[in-house]
């Protein structure tokens, strides 16, 4: 892929990372704790019903996108399943008695209830306009689609400061399914030339059956990758209430800014891989891959811990624990973005199901810990039975792969990794002095290099001659 393409996909995630960071200290600020801890429960469940609903078809749409003539069927084929599933169960949640919201947010409000599902409709329809965009290479129009949720927010939420509306959780999350519909309607015109077509198109049952064998396996897998991420949510919610999940959550929110890389990378990386499945794979550009990938989240991993304590300046007293969250919350997008690249063989081989096997027990040791720990530690107990459970989650991924596929020399690799879990372990656990820690990031940094310098070595040859040309 050419560096233009690869900037192109770029402008969208890193402007909504920039934009996600501008709006979350204006929303820490006007709202109550105790209303960012609801937020988080909107936002939990319209990630469950994508990764529900969506019976992981926009995987299968990306599998076999390169395989597959006929776009428009391909992508009808991905969307009706899902789509019928959804329409089924939210009739359901209408005409049953109990309240939606009250179970949810301690809110009884037929117009949450309302407002819920419009969003998770809207956000059943984006999961597949991305993948649409991603597919087809339109770097732009991927970035378009990128910035225009959080740009809407950020918009809404500028409003409701500036107009002096009522700072409740009906007017935030009012303000975020704007956002969202909003967004869906932005997708819609940017790829009408797809969806417009597929609705003309009959159902390919022979296709659909094929697409439904590889994704079946990933909608458990998909689910307890859902658990893993947000049950900590739940357990903080039930066991030390809106308060501390409000505070973990906005920790959890600001650490997400780095999917930006993870999310640019993954947008680049499957086609690419999926193109060299076509012919034979060459090794060496994988473990090439790898190599940068741990150099890359090893950076990343310091620079958050020597910055975190420059967080809290930003927002209330009442958010000060973030400065030990941050670290520790930020360790799920690099496990994610790691085993994307150390567990190729489970893509290259079709065996989705390992996947699923990965979520599973990492849901499981997620589960436990959050059990174990929250009920002494609240959201510092959140945030490492996450580390961990991500750990789990990334070498698992990681030996299959290699099970399945071919092997890589990993050892230099756990040691590096593991060296992160244990600082990040003890600076949760003890909240230890920043300044202490300022020196065993740079130490772990120093190492890594170290551990990989011919290839620090040969990227900066790389960086040299790319500076020397322009």
């Amino acid at each position: 892929m050419k560096a233009k393409t690869i900037l192109q996909f770029s402008i969208g995630p890193i402007g909504a990372a920039l934009l996600s960071l501008v709006t979350l200290p204006f929303v820490a600020w006007f709202f109550s704790v105790e209303d960012v801890g609801r937020l988080t429960m909107l936002q939990v469940v319209l990630s469950l019903s994508v990764s529900l609903f969506s019976l992981a078809m926009h995987q299968a749409y990306v599998r076999e996108y390169h395989e597959e003539d006929d776009k428009q069927a391909l992508f009808k084929a991905c969307v009706i399943p899902g789509l019928a599933a959804l329409l089924l169960v939210s009739g359901i949640i209408i005409i049953l008695p109990f309240s939606m919201s009250k179970l949810l947010f301690g809110i009884d409000s037929a117009l949450l209830t309302f407002l819920l599902l419009v969003g998770v409709l809207a956000s059943f329809f984006i999961n597949f306009l991305v993948h649409v965009v991603r597919m087809q290479e339109r770097g732009l129009v991927f970035s378009a689609t990128q910035l225009a949720p959080k740009l809407f927010l950020f918009i809404f939420i500028s409003l409701i400061m500036i107009l002096n509306l009522k700072a409740d959780f009906e007017t935030l999350m009012l303000m975020n399914i704007l956002a969202v519909f909003s967004s869906l309607l932005v997708f819609l015109c940017l790829t009408k030339d797809t969806w417009l077509p597929a609705l003309k198109k009959s159902i390919n049952v022979v296709l659909l059956k094929e697409m439904l064998h590889f994704s079946l396996p990933l909608v458990a897998g998909g689910i307890a990758y859902w658990g893993l991420t947000t049950m900590d949510r739940f357990f903080l919610r039930s066991l030390s209430g809106f308060d501390q999940l409000g505070v973990y959550a906005l920790a959890a929110s600001i650490a997400g800014s780095v999917s930006v890389v993870s999310s640019i990378f993954s947008n680049l990386w499957h086609p690419i891989l999926y193109k060299w499945a076509k012919s034979e794979v060459d090794q060496t550009k994988v473990q090439r891959v790898i190599d940068n990938m741990i150099i890359l989240v090893a950076f990343i991993w310091s620079l958050a811990g020597i910055g975190s304590f420059l967080v809290p300046w930003f927002l209330p007293p009442q958010y000060q624990a973030i400065e030990y969250l941050l670290v520790a919350c930020i360790a799920m997008p690099l496990f994610y973005m790691l085993s994307e690249t150390t567990g190729v063989g489970i893509g290259i081989t079709r065996r989705s199901k390992y996947s699923m096997y990965a979520s599973l027990s990492a849901f499981l040791v997620n589960f436990l810990l959050n059990f174990l720990l929250i009920p002494n530690f609240g959201a510092a107990g959140a945030a490492l039975a996450t580390v961990l459970a991500f750990f789990v989650f990334f070498t698992f991924k990681t030996e299959a792969s290699m099970s399945l596929w071919r092997k890589i020399p990993r050892l230099k690799m756990y040691m590096i990794i593991l060296s992160y879990v244990v600082a990040t372990s003890i600076m949760v656990l003890t909240s230890a002095s920043l300044e202490y820690f300022y020196l065993i990031w740079v130490v772990l940094f120093t190492f890594t290099c170290l551990l990989y310098v011919s290839r620090v070595f040969e990227n900066a040859i790389i960086l040299k001659n790319l500076i020397i040309k322009r």
